[in-house]
């Protein structure tokens, strides 16, 4: 079974998930529907929106 996690936080590069600044690093799941695990993950940007280093990811975990 396939189970997705959403994890937020504050990087480096926003673009890159390997910037992540583990001092701010959130984590929420698992989510065995992708679609509601992306929802989060959309409002977790919205939320932050300005701020522009903000980034929240939908990541599958077995």
């Amino acid at each position: 079974m396939i189970n997705y996690i959403v994890i937020e936080g504050s990087h480096k590069n926003p673009n890159e998930i390997s910037t992540l600044d583990n001092n701010t690093k959130k984590e929420y799941g698992p989510f065995i529907n992708k679609d509601e695990a992306e929802s989060l993950a959309k409002s977790l940007i919205q939320k932050n929106i300005d701020d522009f280093h903000h980034r929240a990811w939908v990541i599958t975990k077995n």
